[in-house]
């Protein structure tokens, strides 16, 4: 998994002294002068829409801080007695820990869909914040990745086809199958998959998708003249939101 590490190292995946600046901090696009981008979407939703691309590049900041754990204690896999673990002990804690690798995957990509006004199917319930459980929730995660594959959908060239869709499948794969690890339960074994392929294709696919949000919430500000204030009114609560997140997560 080391050549991972070259992803991390520049844009979306950097330390906040080396990312890009923000929505409307860079040269925004052109205009589009077709007529269905002749009237903004609402301020409401343009402020929706960036404060949702805000939150991914925060999400990505977790998977950053996540995947060098999980580069950290893949490594002691391969030498668990050295860390006086059982093999089967520190497979087993490799597997959790990809287990919570992946729901900050999911968090960012249902963040980048949020950003062209998609939700799921199966999402939180508006009154009681809560997702739902058992079967529905199995559906829901399902509903994440089959959201992308929409060919009419402007993240479905980066990460509804080919190589990337292909690992984020198998990414939710191995989430299902070792979703039950920490309960002591026999699982698929690593040596089973590339994890180091689907662990690149699925942030190289996250970093391009990134792009493709910048440009559509840069358009959506420019259009609608949304002023500075309310953009910083977003940011007094910024990091807020992870703790809902967190919970969703131990809860998974």
């Amino acid at each position: 998994m080391n050549q991972g590490r070259r992803g991390l190292e520049s844009s979306i995946w950097a330390s906040n002294g080396s990312r890009p600046p923000g929505p409307r901090a860079q040269s925004l696009p052109p205009r589009q002068t077709s007529k269905a981008n002749a009237s903004p979407p609402p301020q409401r939703d343009v402020l929706a829409h960036s404060q949702a691309l805000r939150r991914f590049e925060q999400a990505c900041g977790r998977l950053r801080w996540k995947f060098i754990d999980l580069e950290s204690a893949y490594k002691r896999v391969g030498a668990a007695e050295r860390w006086a673990f059982a093999a089967a002990d520190a497979e087993r804690n490799f597997k959790v820990d990809f287990h919570e690798f992946y729901a900050w995957i999911e968090q960012a990509v249902v963040l980048l869909l949020s950003v062209f006004g998609t939700v799921v199917e199966g999402a939180r319930d508006r009154e009681t914040g809560r997702r739902p459980a058992g079967s529905s929730a199995h559906a829901y995660h399902h509903n994440v990745l089959r959201a992308l594959g929409d060919a009419s959908h402007p993240l479905h060239p980066v990460l509804g086809c080919g190589d990337v869709n292909q690992a984020l499948w198998k990414a939710k794969e191995l989430r299902n199958r070792w979703k039950d690890a920490a309960e002591g339960r026999e699982t698929p074994p690593l040596r089973m998959y590339d994890l180091h392929w689907i662990v690149t294709e699925t942030m190289r696919g996250l970093e391009e998708a990134y792009q493709v949000a910048l440009v559509r919430v840069n358009s959506e500000l420019e259009a609608a003249q949304v002023e500075a204030s309310a953009l910083l009114e977003q940011k007094d609560q910024e990091w807020d939101w992870m703790v809902d997140p967190m919970d969703w997560e131990a809860c998974l």
